[in-house]
This record gives structure tokens, C-alpha cells and sequence, in this order.
């Protein structure tokens, strides 16, 4: 009954831009907004210039508990578009994957491997916002937590 559960709470469609390198240090990017996105991108193509970084842009697509996951509300084809747009801005090498859980933490949180490198780009606020307190959870857990300040 367990495997059944963990089945039905998450589906993944991965889209590989680039071929994987063996020592090469991988950088995860959640994807909520476009604007967010494009900003870490940014950042991460101007901090890992010289160094052998491979990036993996996750975005993670919420289904209603009604819909079954294998029939996502949003065409697949569209989340695979939207990612490949973003993906080509960068010069990097980047894996984009489409995940399709309940809930969005939870989906993200399932999708990281141990101890991974997290860039999340956040919006400049005076108070402690969502991202602030995902970042908090993600730490927690053992994974490395890079915040970008976006405007």
C-alpha cells in the first residue's frame, strides 16, 4: 500500500538539455514565477562561469486531488515549452524537469537528492516571506540554501 501511495503522489517528466558530466557540480532552481527564474539563472551563469556546473530547473505543477496525476490540468507540452525558453537564455548546462506532486513543497522536497546545492531567488522584503521559510525547512533538512535578491 505504501509503494501505491508514493506512486500516485508524484510524476516526473525530465527534459535533458545537456549531457551529464561526472564531476560536475549540480545547482538546483525551483521554478514559481518566470521572473524569480530568470533572475537565478542570471545569477548562477555569472557566479559558475569558469567552474563545471550543471543546473537543473525544477518546476513542480500542483494537481488537484481529483485529477488523477498521469492527466495533469496544464498540457504538458506547454510546461516543457516554457522551461526550454527559459533554459536557453543561460549558456550553462541545464536539465529541465517538470514534476507533478499535490503539493508544491512536497513535490520540490522529493525531487532534491541528500545534501543538494538549492539557488532560490526571492524578492526583497522587510519580513520573513514563504521562500524565506522554504529556504529555513530546506536547511534544515541537510540540503545548502543560496538566496538571490531579486527587485
Amino acid at each position: 500500500m505504501e509503494n501505491k501511495t508514493a506512486r500516485e503522489s508524484e510524476s516526473r517528466l525530465i527534459i535533458d538539455l545537456a549531457p551529464a558530466g561526472l564531476d560536475s557540480l549540480q545547482v538546483v532552481i525551483p521554478h514559481k514565477e518566470a521572473l524569480l527564474t530568470k533572475a537565478a539563472l542570471k545569477y548562477a551563469t555569472g557566479l559558475a562561469t569558469d567552474l563545471n556546473v550543471r543546473l537543473r530547473l525544477i518546476d513542480v505543477h500542483v494537481v488537484p486531488y481529483g485529477v488523477p496525476l498521469d492527466e495533469p490540468t496544464v498540457d504538458p507540452k506547454y510546461l516543457i515549452r516554457k522551461l526550454r525558453n527559459m533554459a536557453r537564455e543561460s549558456t550553462l548546462p541545464i536539465s529541465a524537469e517538470v514534476v507533478y506532486a499535490r503539493d508544491w513543497e512536497q513535490g520540490l522536497r522529493r525531487s532534491l537528492s541528500p545534501g543538494s546545492l538549492v539557488l532560490m531567488a526571492i524578492r526583497r522584503s522587510w519580513w520573513r516571506t514563504s521562500e524565506k521559510r522554504l529556504a529555513a525547512r530546506l536547511r534544515k533538512l541537510g540540503h545548502q540554501v543560496i538566496w538571490v535578491e531579486a527587485a
